[in-house]
């Protein structure tokens, strides 16, 4: 080194406090890195899962779900298989039931569906039970499965075979061990009944018992419509009620009847009507009746009315022709006034139906402020030349009696006897079911003038009468 030179000379050693690594320890630092890397991918992160954890839950509660209803419908299918349910409704109706193929479908909607049942001697086609969304809740709150409802297919049966499933009635809750809250028919005929011809839609309802207690069934039209809401009272009668509304009954008058109520009871062997009540514009007619089988059909009961409107009346029966040069107006009818009558009918026949066809009502009738359209007779009384036929006019009375006697086969008014003034008109008028007329009235002026009686003849129809000599 040079004098006064400040560097300092190089040596093969020098002096120093750093702990410099040497080959074996960065070979060991090396090996802690990698296995530090290793255990970092390998370490569970709890921050991925926490979004997940959620959608975990659910999906597990989804699987029990599933797995009840799995177990649930898979017993289902066990013991709801043809056979074994033939044999469990055989033994709880105590009569041989055959299934023939069950089938149970999960959309659109859960429902069991019965072919073929032989129940007895009557054959339904199809039944189909279905499980409602709440019975769904209740199984899941611990109340058990409960099938909501059935319904039966188009069905024809007789009375008789209506008679065997009545008398089956309070077993049918037993039969079905998960219960069903209602039955429907939804196309019911019963093809040896005249009165019910028609498609018939039927329910039978469990009452406050849990039994099923209730039958409705409900016949209608664009136009009107007729219920029976019957009740079994024991097993071989049944309560019910009828009401009926712009209906045209199988019996008595053809034409549509705005409202029609009645009451009572029927068994195979009689039927009996506590009240029955017709009721429209032209007032209201009430009465009772009662039915017996014994060798025969016997039918007797009471018919009331305290006023009946008569031109209501016969315009609804018979509708007057309209006028041809005003639309709205018409005719008019043949009679006006207020008519009440209290009587009795009658009749019999090897069936209900021909007991009724026979029944013949007869009643003392009177009419108040009776009017006689289309001819005055005191005119005619007066003028024995004048035609009847063009004398037009009206003859009002001042009372009117007579004794109605009507049936399936002609309405006849018996005993006629109306007087308006010193004029008496006697006689008998009748109407045929096709609403023709046919009667003969004798008028006297008795002793006001000096005239011999004069005889009016009556034909044509009820809509548009005739009167001749």
């Amino acid at each position: 080194m040079a004098y006064g030179s400040s560097d300092v000379p190089a040596t093969d050693f020098a002096i120093t406090t750093v702990n410099v690594p040497d080959r074996l320890d960065l070979r060991d630092m090396d090996d802690r890195k990698q296995l530090e890397d290793h255990s970092m991918r390998n370490r569970f992160d709890a921050s991925v899962l926490r979004p997940w954890l959620p959608r975990i839950v659910i999906i597990g509660v989804l699987a029990i779900i599933g797995l009840i209803a799995w177990q649930a419908i898979d017993t289902w299918k066990s013991s709801l298989a043809a056979a074994p349910l033939s044999d469990r409704l055989s033994a709880a109706f105590g009569v041989p039931v055959q299934v023939e193929n069950t089938q149970l479908a999960l959309t659109p909607s859960p429902r069991l569906i019965l072919s073929k049942i032989s129940l007895n001697n009557v054959v339904l086609n199809q039944v189909t039970i279905r499980l409602t969304t709440r019975h769904i809740a209740q199984a899941f709150q611990g109340s058990g499965f409960n099938w909501g409802e059935a319904s039966v297919g188009p069905s024809s049966i007789t009375m008789s075979q209506g008679h065997d499933l009545l008398q089956l009635l309070p077993r049918l809750d037993g039969a079905i061990a998960h219960g069903i809250g209602i039955v429907y028919f939804e196309d019911l005929q019963f093809p040896d009944q005249p009165w019910l011809k028609g498609s018939w839609n039927l329910s039978l309802e469990r009452g406050s018992g849990g039994a099923f207690a209730k039958i409705t069934a409900k016949q209608s039209s664009n136009k009107g419509y007729i219920q029976f809401v019957m009740t079994p009272q024991t097993p071989e009668i049944v309560g019910f009620e009828a009401r009926a509304s712009n209906w045209v009954l199988p019996f008595g008058l053809q034409t549509p009847i705005e409202s029609v109520l009645a009451e009572g009871s029927a068994s195979f062997a009689q039927v009996e009507l506590t009240k029955f009540s017709l009721s429209g514009p032209f007032g209201e007619i009430h009465g009772s009746a009662n039915a017996k089988s014994e060798s025969g059909w016997q039918l007797s009961g009471n018919a009331v009315t305290d006023g009946l409107d008569l031109d209501a009346f016969l315009r609804q029966v018979a509708p007057p022709a309209k006028l041809s040069n005003d639309g709205d107006a018409d005719v008019g009818t043949m009679g006006q006034g207020m008519a009440s009558f209290n009587g009795r009918f009658s009749g019999q026949g090897p069936t209900l139906q021909d007991a009724v066809d026979d029944s013949v009502l007869v009643a003392p009738l009177q009419v108040r402020s009776a009017i006689l359209n289309g001819i005055n007779l005191g005119f005619i009384a007066m003028n024995p030349g004048a035609n009847p036929e063009s004398s037009g006019g009206t003859t009002r009375f001042v009372a009117l009696d007579a004794t109605l006697v009507a049936s399936s086969k002609q309405t006849t008014i018996r005993d006629l006897h109306a007087r308006a003034g010193a004029l008496l008109a006697l006689g008998e008028v009748s109407v045929s079911p096709s609403h023709e007329l046919s009667g003969v009235l004798h008028v006297d002026l008795g002793t006001t003038r000096v005239l011999a009686p004069i005889r009016v003849r009556m034909h044509g129809t009820l809509a548009k009468p005739k009167y001749g000599r």
